[in-house]
């Protein structure tokens, strides 16, 4: 059994303090740049000095988000950010950004590196491209499963999320924010478009069809223990201090039960935010939240409400009884009401509330209980009949006194050994520490008095009473397991002088502790050479999971081919049966069709690509290679051919470290001005593709969308916004994951002049899951690369176009 490491998230100073006292053995922060909660208070690089300095004492690690995309713009200015952070002592940076991985290789290659879980690194293939860039650590989708995280092998150690908020995207493979809000997610200012209601077309009910339940594993960390898991994840850099005290804590102690084989049962994580919880994909039990807000524990239902009491059926198994002060949510259908408990409630029996008679009890671990709550002038007047309707308790008020504590007593989770000397030398106190911690480093001081011991007048000072003054650890972290004690007791010294030698001695050793970890800062300035730029014939690719499109379309240089699921609709809920002959045959026909083309034919694999599928679509390949039919593979895999821009490359330092790729499709969530510096400083332009044309996948996302009472209803695969925008969705070939598309199309026609003139050489258009009319988009832009623009035909095709972020 491995008890892994306990992961908080720290959004303040103030959260810092919290996590050390309830347990944490390490913490993730974010300066004010380069993270992915650009809204969280975040700190300054001084409070990151002071923040990593208070941990390390702690024995706490401290990790720093550096997990967005990073500009060509900033490349310099953040990595000489890294190396102040070096020389700070952090303990490992989480990177989102694969160029800015390669830059710290190469120039600080001591310093630890965590992929970050926006790198979306789902399957095999990814995690041995990390482990061969020096990568020490990855975060794990929260979409990966028991079995799936059970069979990956590698060196690094995995971690994976185990409590808080979940988004309905692969992380880093959402940019519904980024285009429909103007914020992205890959740059840490997400408007969380995922928390509002939407539609399904041909559902009337609007619904929080995109927004999950909380994740919380605290019932499966033995299940966690047999795996080959180094670190659980607290989410929840923006959540408030008693959420933090609250679930760490409870984390921690049930981790320290598993120790000797015990589980523990614990309530307390339901009473801070969450918008209830399931295990995620973890085993495949996702399920939709309520509500957007927070919801609490659920204790019961209504039987009885009038004007001035409403009485709770409880549920036999509540711990938390609902207390004056506390809060109740009671939830109907759509409908809900909340109020506070203004008197103390009546706590009876099912059998004496039935026959009238409201007596309390004094047994609470009574079986079929009722409250029994006063209603009063203060609460608002329900607007739909209570009975029936399901009761949450929201708020604990005798919560806020054990985070109390836990923020003003606690104390970290190991604490350091010290084993004390204390001894006279030439009549001055000397004292000798040595300080193990729990990495196993030892630090070894001594500090001499400045007041020597003199023959007493009236009374000596014995060794019991300088063993009392050593035995203070102050409010130092230091587990005191020795003291030494070489000296007669037949002398005099004022006690104070000893409280002094003590002091000395702690900040003497706080400051080898630090020193331990820090490091000389060097200010890095890049290698940033400007490109020369070779005018090359420019040529358009073509997206397509249409047969028709190969048959129609003419001058273009690629085409993208993608598998179209054989059952496009919404339903992912039950393990698929990958259809072999449904594949092999979409590509030997596509191929046949190809044959005399002037065009190169590619296939493009899913983005997202677990490794079960992985598998399948090797064995197609195999099967295919055998019959002659070879095609090049468009895959995300950060090793392949071909790249989508699913891959989120944002600088030259991307560009340059996937060497072996043939062409990669650059971000579209990039501006004009991003395009513009990547060009200036390309060594190889003719290697990037931008896309021109064409829906933008918003989401990836292995979260079901409908329920099975909702599946067989007459839907349509449409998403509506609350703008009556209409959303394609469309089923991978995996079967697992749904894409939700942009409503309207990425047109960048009227650019294309100014982005040859810059470099640009490889332009494509996005024509999946499109009608057989619209092959004709690429004579659109062939015409346009001659310089001849013709809008009129492009709104015949595609009458609903943005330029997005551009």
């Amino acid at each position: 059994m491995r008890i892994p490491e306990l992961l908080a998230p720290v959004g303040s100073m103030e959260h810092l303090k919290v996590a050390i006292n309830a347990g944490a053995s390490s913490v993730y922060l974010s300066g004010k740049n380069y993270g992915a909660r650009k809204f969280a208070e975040n700190f300054t690089l001084d409070e990151i000095g002071e923040a990593v300095n208070i941990a390390h004492m702690h024995n706490v690690k401290v990790y720093i988000t550096v997990n967005t995309l990073i500009k060509e713009d900033e490349l310099e200015s953040v990595v000489d950010y890294l190396s102040k952070l070096y020389a700070i002592g952090v303990d490992a940076v989480l990177v989102q950004d694969l160029g800015l991985i390669e830059l710290i290789n190469e120039y600080l290659p001591n310093l630890k590196i965590h992929a970050s879980t926006q790198l979306t690194c789902e399957n095999q293939l990814k995690l041995n491209y990390l482990e061969s860039k020096g990568v020490k650590r990855v975060v794990l989708p929260r979409e990966m499963r028991k079995d799936e995280i059970k069979s990956l092998n590698t060196n690094m150690e995995l971690e994976i999320f185990a409590h808080g908020a979940l988004c309905y995207s692969y992380s880093g493979q959402c940019l519904m924010s980024s285009f429909k809000g103007g914020r992205s997610g890959n740059r840490g200012t997400c408007a969380q478009p995922c928390r509002q209601k939407y539609k399904i077309e041909g559902i009337k009910k609007q619904d929080y069809y995109l927004s999950p339940c909380d994740l919380s594993l605290f019932g499966q960390l033995k299940e966690i223990s047999e795996l080959n898991i180094s670190c659980i994840k607290i989410e929840g850099r923006m959540r408030s201090k008693e959420y933090l005290a609250v679930v760490v804590s409870n984390y921690r102690k049930a981790l320290n039960k598993l120790k000797s084989g015990k589980k523990l049962e614990s309530e307390e994580i339901n009473l801070v935010f969450n918008r209830g919880f399931s295990q995620g994909q973890f085993n495949n039990s996702s399920k939709r939240s309520m509500r957007a807000g927070h919801i609490g524990l659920k204790i019961g239902k209504v039987i009885s409400s009038s004007k001035n009491q409403i009485a709770i059926r409880l549920n036999d198994s509540i711990q938390s009884i609902p207390e004056k002060g506390d809060g109740l949510l009671i939830i109907k259908n759509n409908n809900d009401y909340g109020l506070e408990i203004s008197q103390n409630p009546i706590i009876t029996t099912l059998n004496h509330f039935q026959k009238g008679k409201n007596k309390q009890i004094k047994d609470l671990s009574r079986k079929n209980k009722v409250l029994i709550v006063k209603k009063v002038w203060q609460n608002k007047k329900s607007t739909f009949n209570l009975n029936e309707s399901a009761v949450y308790l929201t708020k604990r008020n005798s919560l806020s006194k054990k985070v109390k504590e836990i923020e003003t007593k606690g104390n970290s989770y190991v604490k350091s050994k010290l084993v004390l000397t204390f001894s006279i030398k030439n009549k001055f106190p000397k004292l000798k520490g040595k300080l193990t911690l729990a990495n196993r480093k030892e630090v070894e001081c001594e500090v001499i008095g400045n007041a020597p011991f003199e023959k007493p007048i009236k009374k000596s000072v014995d060794r019991e009473t300088i063993k009392k003054q050593l035995s203070k650890v102050d409010n130092y972290p230091f587990q005191i397991i020795q003291i030494n004690i070489n000296y007669d007791g037949t002398l005099f010294i004022p006690i104070s002088k000893i409280n002094e030698l003590r002091r000395n001695l702690f900040e003497k050793l706080e400051h080898e502790v630090i020193s331990l970890y820090t490091h000389k800062y060097k200010k890095i300035k890049i290698k940033h050479e400007k490109a020369n730029l070779e005018e090359t014939k420019p040529s358009i690719s073509f997206y397509t999971t249409n047969l028709n499109h190969l048959r129609n379309i003419q001058n273009v240089k690629r085409v993208y081919l993608e598998i179209p699921p054989k059952d496009d609709d919404l339903d992912i809920s039950s393990q698929p049966q990958h259809n072999l002959n449904h594949m092999i045959n979409f590509i030997k026909e596509a191929q046949d069709i190809s044959y005399d083309k002037d065009y190169e034919l590619i296939w493009k694999w899913p983005d997202i690509a677990h490794d079960k599928l992985i598998k399948v679509l090797n064995k197609v390949r195999g099967i295919l290679n055998k019959m002659n039919y070879n095609l090049p593979i468009m895959s995300n895999c950060f090793n392949g051919e071909y790249g989508p821009y699913s891959m989120n490359i944002s600088n030259t330092a991307t560009i340059n470290s996937l060497e072996n790729y043939k062409i990669l499709t650059i971000s579209p969530e990039l501006r004009k001005r991003d395009y513009e510096e990547i060009m200036k400083y390309c060594k190889n332009p003719e290697k990037i593709e931008i896309l021109v044309q064409g829906s933008v996948e918003l989401m990836k996302t292995r979260y079901s969308l409908l329920s099975k009472k909702e599946l067989k209803t007459d839907y349509k695969n449409s998403l509506i916004d609350l703008n009556n925008n209409k959303h394609p969705i469309h089923k991978s070939i995996s079967g697992e994951e749904l894409i939700i598309f942009s409503d309207c199309e990425l047109s960048l026609l009227s650019e294309i002049s100014h982005l040859k003139e810059i470099g640009f050489s490889n332009f494509s258009i996005d024509g999946r899951y499109k009608d057989d009319d619209y092959s004709k988009m690429a004579d659109i832009y062939n015409l346009a690369l001659n310089n001849e623009l013709n809008e009129k035909e492009l709104l015949k095709i595609s009458p609903k176009n943005m330029r997005g972020n551009y």
